[in-house]
């Protein structure tokens, strides 16, 4: 059994919490020491820290796709085993609790239908794939949401959906489940300036966010889509920070009732 983890290299030591950030590596690399089948990868979307380069192996690459486009990239440059178990992580996380490595590969094994487990449930979206994408309208060349995907890709972007999703923050697979929708579809645009001076983060990474969870609920189905808790952002094992703004715990009520069958963790 192979456990490859893949790190989305990106805030580092730019983190409020700068011990929690310290926490995260040094526990990959205690994971990765102790345990032959689980190796680390970081792709990088700017020049990695020295203690990355000590602990781990990487690759950095252009920032654009976001975390996406950063999953996919170095994908493309590994050569794993179907079978391989995939952790796709942010490094903008704090874990709480690392039982969900376990958690994740054991309901694999005894629930092939599953293809794929979140963190927290996500905002389901109704997609019609060959509307005008919202971003096309800051980025002002027209494209559908279908035309974003990868043209190998494009077949299975073509009738309205009420599409769930998972965060590109962490979400668990085997590789060949990702090699079975094509890898990862993302906006494969350059960040811009935003009217209000901000950068087009949000618009980019929500449509590269819903063109993979259209095609995971086209592929896979709703059924093949687990979730560690009904929390947006937050589960009992992890908390997404959002944008370098660590905290320890996301206070926030279910936003929507996750159907039981649906949680492989806890209930918060």
């Amino acid at each position: 059994m192979k456990i490859q983890f893949i790190v989305c290299g990106w805030w580092y030591d730019e983190w409020d919490g700068k011990k929690n950030q310290t926490d995260f590596i040094d526990a990959l690399y205690e994971l990765k020491e102790e345990n032959e089948n689980l190796d680390v990868m970081w792709t990088c979307h700017k020049k990695p820290p020295q203690i990355i380069k000590d602990k781990f192996d990487y690759k950095e690459y252009e920032n654009i796709g976001l975390e996406w486009g950063a999953y996919d990239k170095v994908l493309n440059d590994m050569d794993l085993d179907d079978d391989t178990y995939l952790f796709f992580i942010q490094d903008d996380m704090i874990i709480h609790d690392w039982s969900f490595i376990n958690l994740c590969v054991d309901h694999f094994n005894l629930n092939p239908g599953t293809k794929v487990i979140g963190n927290g449930w996500n905002y389901p979206w109704d997609i019609n794939p060959l509307e005008e994408a919202r971003l096309s309208y800051w980025l002002k060349n027209g494209y559908t949401w279908k035309d974003y995907a990868k043209e190998e890709n494009q077949h299975l972007y073509e009738e309205p959906l009420q599409c769930w999703s998972m965060r590109g923050s962490f979400f668990a697979s085997k590789m060949k489940y990702i090699r079975e929708i094509g890898g990862f579809d993302y906006v494969n645009f350059p960040l811009i300036e935003m009217p209000d001076g901000s950068d087009s983060r949000d618009p980019n990474g929500n449509t590269s966010e819903y063109l993979n969870g259209y095609k995971f609920t086209k592929v896979f189905g709703q059924q093949g889509m687990k979730y560690l808790s009904d929390q947006y952002r937050f589960s009992k094992y992890m908390t997404e920070c959002g944008a370098g703004q660590a905290r320890l715990k996301y206070e926030e009520p279910p936003f929507r009732q996750l159907p039981d069958a649906c949680i492989i963790g806890e209930r918060m």
